[in-house]
């Protein structure tokens, strides 16, 4: 992948915007202690930004992003991948880098970047990474005008989060509640619905235009979470300039059991009812039906959108805070080299804006 033109110069002492979610059972004063004791970030002016209710988190993560842009400071989520996308799409807008520090569920966008999964550790990598002026270019997809850094999608995906937040609402957000919130979903009967797919492979190529009767569309933007599904598109999305798509067509229940074991030993691509491609642009709309909106799941988090629906690779990246080489497995440890990584870069200042197994993240 070719690396975007450089921004100018970011002040490495200036101000930290962070941005953390108001989550149900969480403890943000035992946050802030860890995040206060850690000494990197004990030389910097940091201002908490914390949203009253949960809603209220994109339009706090704009604030945050424009103050950071004004005094040439580093916006931060802190977070899961839904907050990740909030403070991301807002970076993006006002045209400034930004911070992550891992809190969520499955942290498919921190893992695919070698973040740490301690905060503590995570901010330490995070400054050590503004001072030393590094970054890291990051691929970012469109689903019309809402942008998404892991997966968006339409069908059951959607429903499955939905019950995810019902399930950890009532016995607390962890992976084996949110596994079996899945399980639980997926051998829920579901229709399928018959959509008009319209494919441009890759830049210059002409589009391609079908139908497909499914139950879900699924679009991914994380190479770590296609990997782990089983998919070769994984690789074509890691060098850049392409997202994967993923259909899968209608099943009965014991179909539907052996897509989920498929997809969690990494054996997608083997099943049946599965049709798996890459493309830098994908257009979606109902051909048997027509409805107003459709809901779209899209980092977690979902929303009611007006078909069709476009989906396509960002024209600009998302600039990611974070040392070059350094990236992590599972357990924290350095692993290997970043799947997207762009050549070291100063930090860019404030510039005139320009006018992602099937489980949930």
């Amino acid at each position: 992948m070719t690396t975007p033109e450089r921004p100018l110069t970011l002040r490495p002492g200036g101000t930290i915007h962070l941005v953390v979610p108001r989550r149900p059972g969480a403890d943000l004063q035992a946050l802030r202690d860890r995040l206060e004791n850690v000494q990197a970030l004990q030389e910097h002016n940091v201002v908490w930004h914390v949203p009253d209710q949960r809603a209220d988190i994109v339009g706090l993560a704009e604030r945050a992003a424009q103050a950071a842009r004004d005094d040439h400071g580093l916006v931060v989520a802190a977070g899961g991948d839904g907050t990740i996308n909030a403070v991301a799409a807002a970076a993006l807008r006002a045209n400034v880098p930004v911070g992550v520090l891992p809190m969520g569920t499955f942290n498919y966008f921190s893992r695919e970047h070698g973040l740490a999964l301690e905060p503590e550790v995570a901010v330490q990598d995070m400054l050590a990474a503004l001072r030393d002026g590094h970054m890291r270019p990051v691929q970012v997809g469109f689903v019309n005008q809402r942008m998404f850094v892991v997966n968006a999608s339409v069908g059951v995906y959607p429903k499955l989060l939905a019950e995810r937040e019902m399930a950890s609402k009532r016995f607390g957000r962890s992976r084996m509640v949110a596994v079996a919130a899945a399980i639980w979903s997926m051998f829920r009967p579901a229709s399928g619905r018959r959509w008009r797919v319209v494919v441009k492979a890759h830049e210059g190529a002409p589009a391609q235009q079908e139908e497909h009767l499914v139950t879900t569309l699924f679009v991914g933007n994380n190479p770590l979470q296609l990997d782990r599904m089983g998919l070769p598109q994984a690789r074509v999305v890691a060098d850049g300039g392409r997202l994967g798509v993923v259909l899968l067509q209608p099943q009965g229940r014991w179909a539907v059991a052996r897509t989920m074991w498929n997809a969690a030993t990494g054996r997608l691509d083997r099943d049946k009812a599965v049709v798996s491609m890459a493309c830098t642009e994908f257009t979606v709309a109902p051909a048997s039906w027509k409805p107003p909106q459709v809901k779209l799941a899209f980092d977690g988090e979902r929303e009611w959108m007006a078909p069709p629906l476009h989906f396509r690779v960002g024209a600009r990246p998302l600039w990611l805070v974070t040392p070059q080489t350094l990236v992590r497995d599972d357990e924290g440890a350095a692993e290997r080299p970043p799947a997207q990584a762009g050549a070291s870069a100063e930090l860019p200042v404030a510039a005139p804006p320009v006018a992602g197994g099937l489980l949930p993240v």
